[in-house]
């Protein structure tokens, strides 16, 4: 397994927890991305539901901190999720294969939560199972996931 890409934060609002993490935590500079817009989010078992979020991200020393704001959430997914605003959302790594490290999880005891797609991103949210408390999100391994820690500290001017 490749190592920790990120790690997620619910918050409740998005501009003031990155103003809060920069000031307090010297995280950032944050890239938004403003209701994320998904090609394809299927929750398992129950096909498409409404996640309408934001969310910042910015380098954190080795890792890539990500802060999620909910705008819509359907019901279902905020259960699955364990959705709770000052939470951990989520960690995330990237992988080789999807498909082999979701049956692996799901071996494991994390049941798939949903699978989503957009642009040249490919996830895959399983529950923590026994071993988190919280979800896990998986990344198919592509250049922009690959780039993305170093593109963020290449921002820093602080």
């Amino acid at each position: 397994m490749s190592r920790l890409h990120h790690v997620g934060y619910w918050v409740d609002d998005l501009a003031t927890a990155c103003t809060q993490w920069t000031n307090e935590l010297d995280v950032g500079p944050f890239d938004v991305i403003d209701h994320i817009a998904f090609e394809a989010f299927e929750l398992s078992g129950a096909g498409e539901v409404v996640f309408d979020h934001s969310s910042a991200f910015a380098a954190w020393g080795p890792v890539v901190v990500e802060l999620s704001q909910v705008h819509a959430i359907d019901e279902q997914l905020a259960a699955a999720y364990g959705y709770r605003v000052g939470a951990i959302s989520h960690v995330s790594w990237v992988v080789d294969d999807l498909a082999a490290e979701t049956a692996r999880l799901t071996g494991l005891g994390c049941r798939l939560i949903n699978t989503a797609r957009s642009g040249p991103i490919s996830v895959a949210w399983h529950s923590g199972g026994p071993l988190f408390p919280h979800p896990i999100e998986l990344h198919q391994r592509n250049d922009v996931i690959d780039s993305m820690h170093q593109r963020l500290v290449a921002r820093r001017t602080f």
